[in-house]
C-alpha cells in the first residue's frame, strides 16, 4: 500500500485526541474505525491491535511519567503493515514539572528515551514479517518526547505533531553523546563545566542545531496554531522547530502572542531557565520540599514547627543545627534567587500590558497580576531583610539576643510566606483563570482541527460536522453523533430484544413451565393413590384403636380441581415491550432518513450510515 492508512491531518489528529481518554482496547479501536469511517467512507481495510504504555513490562517505561498507546494495523491482503505511536502530551502535574525540567531547563530527557523504549518493546511484540513502517503522532509535550527519541535514536520512519513542545538544543546536548561531542569542540567548551553551554550565543546554538539534525528533520511535520502559546514561548532560548512545518490561524480575532514573546529580553529568559536549572538539580536531590529549600534556603519543615516564641525556644535547642544550616542558606541564596525573580516582576507591567493590548485580558486582571507579582517580591525583600538582621545579631556573640532574634526571625519569615501564599491565591481567581483558558484554547485539538476545516466539512471539539444550504437556510450536522446515536441506539434496542426474549423465556420456564411441572406431580400422585389403594391403610389407623379391628381399603377415588394461574399473565406487558423496541427501530430509521433528506444530493451520507452497522 503506497500510501499510509493515516493519509490526511484531520485523521490523525482525531487519533491523538484518543490518547489522552484513557479508554480500554476495545473502545479504543472501536473509536478508531468510526473515525475511519467517517474521515474516508468506508470500512477500515486493515486488523487493529492496541497495545498500552502502562502495560509495559520495561520498567524503564513504566518507572517514568511517559504515557502512549501503540497502534498497529496489518493486512497482508491490502499489503498493510504500519505502527503507530501516540505518545500523550501533558496531562497532571508530573507532565508539567517534567517540562520545566526537559524542554525549559533541558536537564531530562527520561520521557523521550521511554518512547523509544516503550516502541522497541512493541516492535518486537507485534512479531510482524513485512516492512513495518513506524509512525509518531503526537501533540504538546509528546512532540518534544517523540521528536528528541527520533534524532537520538532514530526511533521513527515519520513523525507528525500538532501544536508540539519543540525541540531544545540544551536537553539534546545532555541526552545525545554525539551532538554534545560536535558541540563542545565547535565552540571549544571545557568537558569539566559542560553547563557553560548556557552562556553560549543562543542564536548561534540553533543554527548549529538545526544544520547537525537537518536530515532526520525532514522526517518531522508539524502543524501549528500561531495563537498557541507554547508556539508563543518557541522562539526562547533553547528551543528550535525543524520539520515540514504548516501554520494556521486558528483564532483569527487574537493576534497570537508570538511578537511580543519574541521582544521579552534574552535576559529575562535566561533567568527564567536558570531558575528551572536550579530547581532540576535540586528535585533529583529530594523531591520539590527539596527544591524549594535548596533554591531559596528556607526549611519549610522547620518553620512550619513554630508558632510561638515557646516553640521557637523549643526548636531552638533541639533543631539549633538545622537553624544554622538554614540562616546560612538563606543568607547566601536568596540574593541571586531575589534578583532573577525581581528581573520579571520589572518586566510585569510592559509584559502583561501587551496583553491587554491584544485583548487576552483586561486592564483589571492586568492590575492583578502586577499588584500580586510585586507583594510577592516585596515579601522575599522582606525574608532577606529579615535573614540580614538575623545575622548582623548573631555576630554580636549574644546567646540570648541571638535565641531571641532567631525566634523573632523565623516568625516572621512564616508571616512572610503566609503572605506570599495568599498571594498565589489571589493570582488563581476565576477571572484570571478564564483568561488563561481562553489562551490556552489555542493549544488545543479541537481548535486545530476547526481551523482546517471547510465549508462543507467543519469540526465540533474532535466531532465531524457537514453543513448543507437545505431549504435555504445553512444547517450544520454533527455526522460523528449521528452516526453514534444510530449505530449506538440500534445495539441498545437490539441488546433490549434480547433481555425482552430473556423475559419471556424466564417467565416460561419459572412460572408456566414450573406450574404445570408441578402439576403434573400433583396428577402423578393421584394417579398412584387411585391404583394402589391398599398401599395407603395406614391413614386409617387414626382411626382403629386395635390390631384385630384392622380394616382394608379397596378403593379411593380423588376428586381433583386445578385452578388457572392468577396474577401471572404477561402477555400485555411483553407486548408493551416489544412495541417499544419496534417503536424505537422506527425512531432512529425515520431520524437517518432525516439526514440523508438533509444532503439529497449526497449518497456518502446514506453509504455512512449502511456501513456505521457493520462496525
Amino acid at each position: 500500500m503506497s500510501e499510509s492508512i493515516l493519509s490526511t491531518d484531520e485523521i490523525r489528529l482525531r487519533l491523538i485526541n484518543l490518547e489522552y481518554k484513557d479508554l480500554n482496547k476495545k473502545d479504543f479501536e472501536k473509536e478508531i474505525k468510526q473515525i475511519y469511517l467517517e474521515e474516508y467512507g468506508e470500512i477500515l481495510p486493515a486488523n487493529i491491535e492496541i497495545i498500552h504504555s502502562r502495560d509495559s513490562k520495561n520498567s524503564e517505561v513504566t518507572s517514568s511519567d511517559y504515557n502512549g498507546t501503540a497502534v498497529y494495523f496489518h493486512s497482508k491482503e491490502k499489503d498493510i503493515n504500519e505502527l503507530y505511536i501516540i505518545s500523550q502530551g501533558t496531562q497532571d502535574g508530573a507532565d508539567w514539572e517534567y517540562n520545566l525540567k526537559a524542554m525549559f531547563a533541558g536537564k531530562d530527557f527520561t520521557q523521550a528515551k521511554s518512547a523509544n523504549k516503550f516502541t522497541e518493546e512493541v516492535i518486537k511484540e507485534i512479531d510482524n514479517n513485512g516492512e513495518l513502517t513506524v509512525t509518531g503522532l503526537s501533540h504538546s509535550l509528546a512532540h518534544n518526547n517523540n521528536t528528541t527519541a527520533h534524532l537520538i535514536y532514530d526511533t521513527f520512519d515519520e513523525i507528525y505533531s500538532v501544536n508540539g513542545a519543540q525541540t531544545n538544543y540544551y536537553q539534546l546536548f545532555n541526552a545525545d553523546r554525539d551532538f554534545r561531542r560536535e558541540i563542545m569542540n565547535n565552540f571549544n567548551l571545557s568537558r569539566a563545566n559542560p553547563d557553560a553551554i548556557y552562556n553560549l550565543d543562543p542564536k548561534q546554538l540553533e543554527t548549529f542545531a538545526k544544520e547537525y539534525y537537518k536530515d532526520k528533520a525532514t522526517n518531522v511535520h508539524q502543524l501549528i496554531s500561531k495563537d498557541d502559546p507554547l508556539y508563543a514561548v518557541s522562539g526562547a532560548r533553547g528551543f528550535f522547530t525543524i520539520g515540514d512545518v504548516k501554520y494556521v490561524d486558528t483564532n483569527p480575532d487574537l493576534p497570537g502572542l508570538r511578537n511580543f514573546m519574541d521582544e521579552i529580553p534574552d535576559e529575562v529568559i535566561k533567568d527564567f531557565q536558570e531558575l528551572a536549572i536550579d530547581y532540576t538539580v535540586a528535585s533529583k536531590k529530594g523531591g520539590t520540599n527539596a527544591a524549594i529549600q535548596e533554591i531559596i534556603g528556607v526549611n519549610m519543615d522547620l518553620v512550619n514547627e513554630i508558632d510561638d516564641i515557646g516553640s521557637a525556644v523549643k526548636v531552638y535547642f533541639t533543631k539549633q543545627g538545622e537553624i544554622d544550616a538554614m540562616v546560612h542558606g538563606l543568607n547566601d541564596k536568596l540574593p541571586g534567587v531575589l534578583s532573577r525573580i525581581k528581573t520579571v516582576t520589572g518586566n510585569a507591567d510592559v509584559i502583561f500590558g501587551r496583553l491587554v493590548n491584544a485583548g487576552y485580558i483586561t486592564e483589571e486582571q492586568k492590575n492583578t497580576l502586577v499588584t500580586e507579582l510585586t507583594a510577592i517580591e516585596v515579601e522575599l525583600d522582606g525574608i532577606q531583610e529579615t535573614v540580614s538582621r538575623l545575622t548582623s545579631i548573631r555576630d554580636m556573640g549574644d546567646f540570648y539576643a541571638q535565641l531571641g532574634g532567631d525566634a523573632a526571625a523565623i516568625i516572621k519569615m512564616k508571616r512572610h510566606y503566609n503572605s506570599i501564599m495568599e498571594s498565589f491565591e489571589e493570582l488563581n481567581n476565576e477571572d484570571l483563570l478564564a483568561a488563561m483558558e481562553a489562551i490556552g484554547q489555542s493549544h488545543s485539538i479541537s481548535e486545530m482541527l476547526e481551523g482546517l476545516s471547510d465549508k462543507k466539512k467543519s469540526y465540533i471539539g474532535t466531532d465531524m460536522v457537514y453543513t448543507t444550504d437545505s431549504g435555504g437556510k445553512e444547517i450544520r450536522v454533527n455526522i460523528s453523533a449521528s452516526l453514534r446515536m444510530y449505530t449506538d441506539g440500534k445495539s441498545l434496542l437490539e441488546e433490549k430484544k434480547d433481555e425482552i426474549g430473556k423475559l419471556v423465556l424466564a417467565w416460561n420456564t419459572e412460572i408456566l413451565q414450573c406450574f404445570e411441572d408441578e402439576k403434573r406431580k400433583v396428577v402423578h400422585k393421584i394417579s398412584e393413590i387411585e391404583g394402589s389403594p391398599g398401599s395407603y391403610r395406614s391413614l386409617l389407623r387414626k382411626h382403629v384403636y386395635f390390631s384385630r379391628l384392622d380394616k382394608t381399603v379397596r378403593g379411593i377415588q380423588v376428586h381433583d380441581v386445578f385452578y388457572p394461574l392468577t396474577n401471572a399473565d404477561l402477555d400485555t406487558e411483553i407486548t408493551s415491550l416489544r412495541e417499544s423496541v419496534e417503536e424505537g427501530f422506527t425512531y432512529i430509521e425515520n431520524y437517518r432518513k432525516a439526514i440523508e433528506a438533509l444532503f439529497d444530493k449526497d449518497d456518502h451520507i446514506a453509504t455512512l450510515f449502511d456501513l456505521a452497522g457493520r462496525l
